[in-house]
């Protein structure tokens, strides 16, 4: 009996402690569970946060349209954004009186309210975004502030991408720029240091050159040559601030950094591939097109300028009515900014020259011109695309545009930066500031084809988080705003690049610094 009961005891006591490991490795479980249903919840809660960025975005260029100064720099509108709390709402929220959550966050021994938040982040465009001045924005980044990479030409293309292939150290930037030529064009020869199919169809799995438009920048990396530390260069997080791991040498990813201190952006957020901009004014009607009939002009002049409203002269209205009497070819004209011709009374000047000599189109009337009417020839196209706005682009975009002097990129980065929104309206501003020192009437008929101030394509990037947890998604957009509408034309998730942006950083994020048209 004693062997028995000497027995039992051990089984129990094993039995007790199966039944313990069992249960321990239960509420293991459930917790896993628990934790793995509560951090989807609050990825879910930071998506939603996130998308509600987007949302104030596209109500933002609602009720803003082209006005820069409302959206590229707007950190009291963008930054810590309350999306939903218990405790409190946004008119009682301390975030947004102090601007800042480092008090909030720094209290240890009271744990956050439970707050979701969106901020809508962006590069500050310095060029080059060393260290000690690098910054970011609370805004938006029209995609017109960029080439296009579809209908740039040869010259720009080689113009922006050669020195930044040379500050990438890149030996072969004519190779490469062939490769991508022969890549978009339609034929199948081969350019000299080009590739066709003969190249691409030996490669692992092989593949065809497409011979058409690029549909996205990154389908560079399709092309002979092209890599992602070209598109990106150092900024592997794509912050457009020189993180430490971007500047370490080979200590940390990326191995290839240089260790000198500055930022090298690589070539992507110098390209896009989604601008294109209908023939309209700023209130979204048609341009008066003077390649029309006359009688069709005549009604779009007699609606668009009223005598209570007479923004243009009706001097130059009749002028430019009896060149379409006289039959005069206005397709011979590359844009409307040429019915200016320097003259500011009805006398002509001696600014003017052909057949336009003596426009009686004057320099205050110039931004209603430009706004109003148009002189592209009808092709079929309802839009243009791959203007250059003059008012964000940065200066590597700006050197190229055609016509643009040597000094102007530098000078109109400088003098856009003082601009009110109403002087911003339309490239007339060129001509009525500083930059008319450099930029005479005859460049300015050059780049006027090319450039605009309006952005109807914009890159959204929003970061959805909170205060109470590390929870946090990062997205980023193209939307493209026709009126009131907002079309996603482009849509990715980049949280697994981290969060990247120092948004509780008040140095980074330039708390204080004026809002500007441009960066």
């Amino acid at each position: 009996m004693r062997r028995v009961a000497g027995f039992i005891l051990p089984m129990v006591l094993v039995i007790i402690g199966l039944l313990a490991t069992m249960m321990a490795g239960f509420i293991f479980f459930v917790r896993a569970e628990t934790a793995g249903s509560a951090a989807h919840a609050d990825a879910q809660q930071a998506r939603l946060a996130a998308e509600s960025g987007l949302e104030e975005v596209i109500v933002t260029l609602r009720q803003t349209g082209h006005d820069a100064t409302a959206w590229y720099d707007a950190p009291q509108r963008f930054r810590h954004k309350l999306v939903w709390s218990a405790d409190f709402d946004r008119e009682h929220d301390s975030v947004e009186k102090r601007g800042t959550r480092e008090e909030i966050l720094a209290q240890r021994d009271v744990p956050p309210a439970a707050a979701w938040r969106f901020s809508v982040v962006a590069d500050a465009w310095q060029e080059p975004a060393g260290r000690e001045d690098a910054r970011m924005r609370f805004g938006l980044t029209p995609e017109a502030g960029k080439l296009h990479l579809n209908h740039a030409s040869e010259d720009q293309l080689r113009g922006l991408l050669t020195p930044l292939l040379t500050d990438l150290e890149v030996e072969n930037a004519e190779e490469l720029l062939a490769a991508l030529l022969d890549w978009r064009d339609a034929d199948s020869d081969i350019r000299e240091n080009g590739a066709e199919n003969e190249y691409y169809n030996t490669l692992e799995p092989p593949y065809s050159a497409k011979n058409g438009p690029f549909d996205s920048v990154e389908e560079l990396l399709l092309v002979k040559g092209f890599s992602a530390a070209i598109l990106y260069g150092e900024d592997v997080n794509r912050n457009g601030i020189l993180d430490p791991n971007e500047d370490d040498g080979d200590r940390s990813f990326p191995f290839y950094d240089n260790q000198d201190g500055i930022l090298n952006r690589g070539i992507a957020p110098f390209l896009t591939v989604w601008t294109r901009e209908p023939d309209v004014s700023l209130d979204n009607r048609p341009r008066i097109n003077l390649n029309q009939d006359a009688a069709t002009i005549m009604a779009q002049v007699e609606s668009y300028f009223t005598e209570v409203e007479r923004e243009v002269c009706q001097g130059a209205i009749n002028y430019i009515l009896q060149l379409k009497a006289e039959n005069f070819d206005f397709r011979q004209l590359a844009s409307a900014a040429e019915l200016y011709q320097g003259s500011d009374g009805p006398t002509g000047g001696a600014g003017g020259t052909g057949a336009l000599a003596n426009s009686p189109v004057t320099l205050a009337e110039l931004p209603y011109v430009l706004d109003r009417f148009s002189t592209r020839v009808p092709d079929g196209q309802q839009s243009t695309a791959g203007l250059i706005n003059i008012n964000t682009a940065p200066a590597r975009v700006l050197a190229v545009i055609p016509g643009m002097p040597t000094e102007g990129p530098e000078l109109i980065v400088d003098v856009r930066a003082g601009l009110d929104a109403e002087l911003a309206r339309t490239p007339a501003w060129l001509l009525t500031t500083a930059t008319a020192e450099v930029i005479d009437l005859a460049a300015f008929h050059a780049m006027a084809p090319h450039i605009t101030t309006k952005a109807y394509q914009l890159h959204v990037e929003v970061l959805g988080y909170a205060d109470h947890t590390k929870a946090l998604r990062r997205y980023e957009w193209i939307i493209e705003m026709m009126g009131p509408l907002a079309q996603v034309r482009y849509w990715r998730d980049l949280t697994a690049l981290g969060p990247a942006w120092p948004i509780d950083d008040k140095e980074i994020a330039g708390e204080g610094v004026e809002v500007q048209s441009g960066g």
